[in-house]
């Protein structure tokens, strides 16, 4: 357990340090849609994003249904 905290701090330092050189407005082109938004911004958004995903996903992938034959023995 240790070993995973240390992993996981280490990872969010070097998201800190990637994050603190692009602090630059980057262009959005979605569909229809354009617009402006800080680098830090929208990297902060897609890691919050992954984060959740990646929390959810095990359970997500946990909770299959059973076969229709199994639950009655």
């Amino acid at each position: 357990m240790k070993a995973k905290i240390i992993i996981m701090l280490i990872l969010i330092g070097v998201f800190i340090l990637f994050v603190i050189q692009n602090i630059e407005v980057v262009n959005i082109n979605f569909l229809f849609f354009s617009f402006q938004i800080s680098h830090v911004l929208l990297l902060f958004i897609v890691f919050a994003l992954g984060v959740i995903i990646g929390m959810m996903l095990p359970a997500v992938l946990n909770n299959k249904k059973k076969p229709n034959g199994a639950e009655n023995k």
